[in-house]
C-alpha cells in the first residue's frame, strides 16, 4: 500500500433505487482524489435504477445487476470484486459530503495502525431536521462494544485486511454491519478522524416490527461475539427503551425539538 496514497474502493448496493442513486453517483465520481475505485452493485432493478448507472458507466470501474440474498450478500460482492486498500460503503440513499472527502481521508487512512477508521455523518431526516453522529473512539468504545454500534457504516473505512477470514454474514437483515465490525473492535480500537465523510437520508424512524428485529440481531451479534453475557439486564433494556422510545418521539416532533426539550430538562437538573 502507498502510505501517502491508499488506493479506495467506493461500494455502493443499489435495488430499485431511482429517487437518489444519481445523487449517490455524482457525489462519487465527482471526487478530486484519483487514486479510487467506484463499483456498484444491482440487486436486478426493476425501475429506472440501471438506465441511470449505464449513463455513467464510463466513470464507474465495475458493475453488475443480478439477483441476490440480500443487502449483506450484496456488500460481499463488492468486496470480492474490490482491489483498494481500504473500503466503503455508500449505498444509494447516501452520498459523499463532499467532492474532497477521499483527499482529506486518504493521509490518515495511510497511517492508520486499525483496520477501522471512521469519521462523522451527517443525518437528514425527512421533516427537515439535521444531526451529526460520530465522535472519538474513547467517547464510543463502551457503548459500541456493550450496547449497540454507533459508527454509521456509510461514514467508516473498512482496510481489505478486514475481510481476509470473514465477510458479512448473510443471515443478518440489518446489523450485519454491526457483527462484522465487532468481531474486530470487540478487542481492538478504532481510529477516528474529525471529517464528515457522508450525509445520509432517513425516515428517523423504523417501523415496530423493524425495531424488534434490529434489537433481536442486536442481541445475536453480542451472543456472537461473548459479550452479551457481560451485558446487565437492565442496561440491555434501558438500550431496547431507548431506541424505540427515541425513535418515536422523533417521528412525532422531529430531532431538533427533541433535543430542544433535552437541553431544557438538563438545565433544570441542573
Amino acid at each position: 500500500m502507498n502510505q501517502d496514497r491508499p488506493k479506495i474502493s467506493v461500494i455502493t448496493v443499489v435495488r430499485n433505487g431511482e429517487r437518489y442513486i444519481e445523487d449517490t453517483i455524482q457525489s462519487i465520481i465527482n471526487q478530486t482524489y484519483d487514486n479510487f475505485e467506484y463499483i456498484v452493485i444491482d440487486g436486478k432493478s426493476t425501475d429506472n435504477t440501471l438506465n441511470i448507472i449505464r449513463k455513467y458507466e464510463s466513470q464507474i470501474s465495475y458493475w453488475i445487476s443480478e439477483a441476490d440474498k440480500g443487502i449483506y450478500d450484496a456488500m460481499n460482492k463488492g468486496v470480492r470484486a474490490a482491489t483498494g486498500d481500504w473500503l466503503l460503503f455508500i449505498n444509494a440513499d447516501d452520498f459523499l459530503f463532499d467532492n474532497d472527502v477521499l483527499a482529506n481521508a486518504a493521509p490518515a487512512l495511510g497511517k492508520s495502525k486499525s483496520l477501522v477508521v471512521y469519521g462523522k455523518v451527517l443525518r437528514v431526516y425527512s421533516k427537515g431536521s439535521n444531526q451529526v453522529i460520530g465522535s472519538e473512539w474513547s467517547e464510543l468504545k463502551h457503548y459500541c462494544r456493550n450496547i449497540r454500534m454507533n459508527i454509521s457504516h456509510q461514514g467508516t473505512f473498512h482496510s481489505k485486511q478486514l475481510f481476509a477470514n470473514r465477510m458479512f454474514d448473510t443471515s443478518f437483515r440489518i446489523a450485519g454491519d454491526y457483527d462484522l465490525l465487532l468481531s474486530y473492535l470487540n478487542k481492538n480500537d478504532a481510529e477516528y478522524l474529525p471529517l464528515t465523510i457522508a450525509q445520509m437520508r432517513t425516515e428517523g424512524v423504523s417501523a415496530t416490527s423493524s425495531n424488534r428485529l434490529l434489537l433481536s440481531e442486536i442481541r445475536r451479534v453480542q451472543i456472537n461475539n461473548g459479550i452479551y453475557k457481560r451485558i446487565p439486564s437492565y442496561g440491555w433494556f434501558k438500550s431496547a427503551f431507548r431506541i424505540t422510545f427515541n425513535n418515536k418521539i422523533i417521528k412525532l416532533i422531529g430531532i431538533e425539538r427533541k433535543d430542544k426539550i433535552k437541553q431544557l430538562l438538563n438545565r433544570r437538573k441542573a
